[in-house]
């Protein structure tokens, strides 16, 4: 739930559990004496002071309670647990619980308000009698991980790990462990159903009949294509959030398709209370009315029924796409086809696209409601190009108070809203402005931060064909470009302190997710027109002032990081190159900048003191924090952290093959050693991983989950080892099999012929990204280098397919590996190992383009990280990714993007070999 992040601090991710405010504390009243109450993440722990350790796994117990009883059933249970001495935790505040019954929540965590640890199986089934007898009046969110027990609405119960165990996965996350029934170490599985290890029964099960289940659950799973109830079959499902599902169906008496809502009892849960339900049935009341006053205006509604818990609204099915959907499949910035003709064309169907929403706002208000949440997702394009909205569970009458529904980027700023004077129709009016921002392009996070991030984006497309004046007056009516204009709403958030970010819900929970303008006055960045005429420039004033903003956001003394992460940071570790300090310490150096005083002992000690734990990965483990340090001369330390990966299970078999978290980085790893000391050793234990990996025919399990493509996680990351390797031994096997590995890339190319080349994700995820980590830029990357030793026809055929692919590419993130950073770096790589001056030109025009990301601060330049919720500095996504591309696109040199090199001192066995 990466929206969690951005509750805690309002300028960097941060752990939900590291929140200030965090609202009514919960504790039980009058805990027995010699009980005590520890705090840990978000949970507060109790336990008897002098209880002996009990059991690792067992029978756990969760009650669920509804948002306005927390304080009641916690001490109900509290008082049961202390009767029986039983230890249990229970979310700490209220903050905590509303995030993790939140509609973006985690739909595994919904429900789990107090956890329970009996020590045996008799134990459990008598604490649950216990509290199934007290909470026969209360009821509570259905847990999707546990069974229910008996016919209780609020206890629940499922077998799994009572103290933490874990094993470390390839991409630096925990697979939580469970002991199954002969005493075997196996995932303790948290998905969307009940599910008990290998060997373990559940003693319970007689005491729960299928009449007592939730009838609706099933409409979670796969089996949701053909369930069938009140007369609908659910032939679909379309998504999921923590309130329910959404899905297509059709009546079952007429065969009349149909488009389902489904709202889970007492979850979606906001800051006032109101829960999915209460949501839904607003939708069915709005809706039945509009059918009456204004027909067409809205869905039409079919019905409305409840089977089990669930509530569910069947309404008028509507052909269309997302507006979302329907920009990326038309803006000419993102199908490659810019030419003047094709921009003229767009931008007249987006001013009949934003008239209809116009119109059909119009009509809505008229009829006396506000719509509330305008986003892409809630406005169908037709086949005509006409506009129908959908999904009306936020609309509210104007006057009346309510907590307003928004969208992330679609709503408008707390501050806003206080300095419009309140004004209802503000909420339409903002989200229809950033409907145009969308359409003319997706920045919307960057704008709220610096609105003369507009100015960027109106002069890089002015170079196909000119802006619609008509639709950019309604893209920037709210973020002007170029300071403060006139009118209330406009200087109310113009200029480079505009306003923050919004969350994903407004009042006092958009506060919380809501950014912040920076302290100070931070010095404003040179206009488009200055940067075009002396580009070189002012990207070297980009790179040393985003260089002076990270070295700016070191906090030596934080205990969980130095430097500012993304979510993936926390949920890895905060040392590695992807997210942590030695990615950090790597783009620095690159560009030259001495690093503060202390940060590199704190990495070196860091370290070795996680060594242990730590995956053994290049990019999110020990293997790339080694690099790291062996490039700053601590080669002892390099080579600790490198034994430890060597002996590490992912690597010494084939879990593991990938460049990111498996063999193929440590033996880049080990390559960068020997470049660094001339040491064989290095050089014999990297062609020991390369003989350990599997066949091509056999290697797909040892990529991880589905089949991923790409640099990191695909066969093209195993190549590029295989190309170094070759490098340094002159063994042309090893180029043999990296060819293969690539044709085998190449054989997932979705559109052969086409002019662009990109990948699907994976096996499972058939999105085609041109991105640095599985797409596009990724293979260009190592075709590249392949292409400087083997002649290969098939390879040189892709390669300008590849760089069309990169250049005609318009992310809507800036960062290395998944934005627009890693595009440049590519051209810019090329460029340099080709002597291919287009490529180069087009890497700094792209280059050009980060201002269109650029956050001006007092200490310097900021970039947003990932879902740009809040700033990051690491090198995945944050701003040393953005300041390594720079840093090599003006000062190239060997290595930038951890491709081993080779001392001086020591000769390649082939000139066409040499490493890059």
């Amino acid at each position: 739930m990466p929206v969690a992040f951005a509750v805690a601090d309002r300028e960097f991710y941060a752990p939900l559990e590291s929140s200030r405010d965090r609202g009514e504390i919960f504790r039980p009243a009058n805990p027995p004496e010699g009980w005590l109450g520890i705090d840990f993440g978000v949970w507060t722990t109790w336990y008897r002071e002098d209880r002996k350790p009990g059991v690792e796994d067992g029978w756990k117990v969760h009650v669920s309670a509804r948002a306005d009883r927390l304080a009641p059933v916690l001490d109900t249970v509290a008082e049961i647990c202390f009767e029986q001495e039983v230890t249990f935790k229970h979310l700490s505040c209220r903050l905590f619980y509303l995030w993790t019954h939140h509609k973006q929540a985690a739909r595994q965590a919904n429900g789990k308000f107090i956890a329970v640890y009996p020590r045996s199986a008799e134990a459990a089934g008598a604490l649950m009698e216990r509290l199934r007898e007290a909470l026969a009046d209360e009821e509570g969110p259905h847990i999707l991980t546990d069974r229910r027990y008996k016919d209780s609405r609020t206890v629940h119960y499922r077998y799994g790990a009572f103290t933490r165990r874990s094993r470390i996965r390839p991409d630096g996350t925990d697979l939580l462990l469970v002991r199954d029934g002969n005493g075997q170490e196996t995932e303790d599985r948290r998905g969307m159903s009940f599910v008990l290890p290998e060997g373990v029964s559940d003693p319970f099960t007689e005491r729960v009949t299928a009449a007592r289940r939730p009838a609706a659950r099933s409409a979670s799973g796969p089996a949701a294509k053909k369930l069938s109830f009140q007369g609908y079959v659910f032939d679909e499902a379309v998504r999921f959030s923590n309130g329910g599902g959404v899905y297509k169906g059709h009546e079952e008496a007429s065969g009349r398709p149909v488009f389902i809502k489904e709202a889970r009892a007492h979850s979606g849960v906001d800051q006032d209370g109101a829960a999915a339900p209460d949501y839904l049935r607003g939708e069915w009341r709005v809706l039945q009315e509009l059918r009456t006053t204004d027909p067409g205006l809205a869905p039409e509604p079919v019905a409305y029924f409840r089977q089990g818990e669930h509530e569910f609204l069947a309404m008028e099915l509507i052909e269309g796409k997302s507006l979302n959907s329907w920009m990326a499949d038309n803006q000419p910035m993102l199908s490659g086809e810019r030419t003047p003709e094709a921009f003229a064309a767009y931008y007249g169907r987006c001013e009949r696209i934003l008239a209809g929403i116009e119109e059909a706002l119009e009509r809505l208000h008229t009829a006396g409601y506000l719509f509330v949440d305008v986003s892409p997702g809630n406005v169908l394009v037709t086949g005509d190009d006409g506009v129908r909205l959908v999904d009306f569970e936020a609309a509210r009458r104007p006057g009346t108070p309510f907590t307003p529904l928004g969208t992330l980027g679609y709503s408008p700023p707390p501050d806003l809203v206080a300095r419009a004077g309140g004004d209802p129709f503000l909420y339409d009016d903002y989200g229809v402005s950033a409907l145009a921002q969308l359409l003319v392009g997706p920045y919307h996070h960057s704008i709220r931060h610096n609105p003369d991030t507009l100015s960027h984006l109106r002069h890089e497309l002015s170079a196909y064909a000119p802006v619609s004046e008509v639709l950019w007056h309604r893209a920037t009516k709210f973020h002007r470009p170029d300071g403060p204009t006139a009118g209330p709403t406009a200087g109310a958030i113009a200029g480079p302190h505009a306003g923050p970010v919004a969350g994903p819900v407004a009042g006092p929970v958009a506060g919380a997710v809501a950014g912040a303008a920076a302290p100070g006055r931070p010095e404003r960045l040179p206009t488009p027109e200055s940067v075009a005429a002396e580009p070189l420039r002012h990207l070297a004033e980009l790179r040393d002032r985003t260089g002076d903003a990270l070295l700016a956001m070191a906090d030596l003394a934080h205990p969980a990081r130095v430097f500012p992460t993304v979510p993936d940071g926390y949920r890895t570790n905060t040392l590695c190159v992807a997210y942590g300090t030695a990615g950090v310490v790597h783009a620095l150096g690159r560009a030259g900048r001495t690093l503060p005083d202390g940060l590199l002992e704190r990495l070196r000690r860091d370290a070795l003191a996680a060594r242990t734990d730590l995956a053994p990965g290049l990019y999110v483990g020990l293997s790339g924090i080694a690099w790291i340090l062996a490039d700053r001369g601590l080669l002892d330390e390099a080579r600790e952290l490198l034994a430890v990966a060597d002996g590490h299970p992912l690597t010494t078999g084939a879990a593991s093959v990938t460049l990111y978290g498996g063999s193929a980085g440590l033996a880049l790893a080990h390559l960068a050693l020997y470049g660094r000391t001339g040491d064989e050793h290095h050089v014999d234990r990297a062609q020991a991983l390369a003989a350990a990996l599997p066949s091509d025919e056999a290697i797909t399990p040892s990529l991880g989950p589905d089949d991923a493509t790409g640099l990191m996680h695909g066969r093209c990351g195993v190549a590029l080892m295989l190309r170094q390797l070759a490098a340094v031994t002159g063994e042309r096997d090893h180029l043999r099999r990296g060819v293969r590995l690539l044709h085998a890339e190449l054989d997932r190319d979705p559109a052969p012929g086409t002019p662009r080349m990109y990948f699907p994700i994976s096996a499972a995820d058939s999105r085609s990204l041109p991105y640095l980590y599985c797409g596009s830029a990724g293979m260009a990357h190592t075709v590249t280098r392949y292409l400087r030793a083997v002649d290969d026809q098939r390879l040189t055929e892709a390669l300008p397919r590849l760089l069309a692919a990169l250049r005609s590419g318009a992310p809507a993130m800036s960062g290395l590996q998944q934005g627009l950073a890693g595009l440049g770096f590519a051209l810019a790589d090329h460029a340099v190992l080709t002597g291919d001056e287009p490529s180069r030109q087009e890497a700094i025009r792209i280059a050009r383009g980060l201002y269109k990301f650029a956050v001006p601060h007092p200490t310097g330049v900021r970039f947003l990280g990932d879902r740009l919720l809040r700033f990051s500095a690491d090198l995945w996504s944050g701003s040393a990714g953005v300041l390594l591309f720079l840093s090599q696109l003006l000062d190239p040199r060997p290595g930038a993007l951890l491709t081993a090199g080779l001392p001086a001192a020591v000769p390649t066995p082939e000139s066409a070999l040499a490493p890059r």
